[in-house]
């Protein structure tokens, strides 16, 4: 089940953090201001639930590309590290973020014993990276001061975020990635 991991599997985990990394500071920019627009209604949480998946992709891209136990837990930390570097207005808890975003999606993959590399198993990914991310945040951002309904809608918009982003983007970017190969006779 472990293999070995090469030179090339190591740079393109590389490389996926350093894009993925300036992605997640980029993405800051958008949450400050969805922030913004959402905190004279009240429902400011909601900007971080919104945009939460996009901030999780690394680690089921790095799975999809690797398909190789480790390869999500690894990538997202790298890509949180990458972040960091970037200056991160978050700080260093992103590193502890990333890891139990990527720890979450990698039990998405261990569910199918790093057999099933399809909706499957992005869609286990998803469930993991929304109930541990979600788990850790609720002691974290201190959503258990708010009433039951409202952190019910703020796990139910973590999850459609990042079954968007981490199941359905990632699997459409990896189904461009097969058609390319397939065209360069890969």
């Amino acid at each position: 089940m472990f293999q070995k991991w090469s030179l090339r599997d190591v740079i393109l985990l590389a490389l996926l953090a350093i894009l993925f990394g300036g992605i997640f500071v980029g993405s800051s920019f958008l949450y400050n201001i969805l922030s913004a627009v959402l905190a004279p209604i009240g429902l400011e949480p909601f900007a971080n639930e919104i945009l939460f998946g996009l901030w999780c992709m690394a680690a089921p891209m790095a799975a999809m590309l690797l398909r190789k136990p480790g390869s999500a837990t690894i990538g997202e930390l790298l890509a949180a590290l990458a972040e960091v570097l970037y200056g991160s207005q978050f700080g260093m808890s992103t590193l502890i973020s990333g890891f139990i975003q990527g720890f979450g999606s990698e039990l998405g993959f261990a569910a199918t014993r790093y057999k099933r590399y399809d909706w499957l198993s992005l869609t286990y990914s998803a469930i993991g990276t929304t109930l541990l991310s979600f788990t850790y945040e609720y002691f974290k951002i201190g959503y258990y001061a708010f009433k039951p309904g409202f952190v019910l809608a703020l796990l139910i918009v973590r999850f459609f975020s990042v079954f968007f982003f981490c199941a359905v983007l990632v699997k459409i970017i990896m189904n461009l990635y097969d058609k390319i190969n397939q065209a360069a006779g890969k």
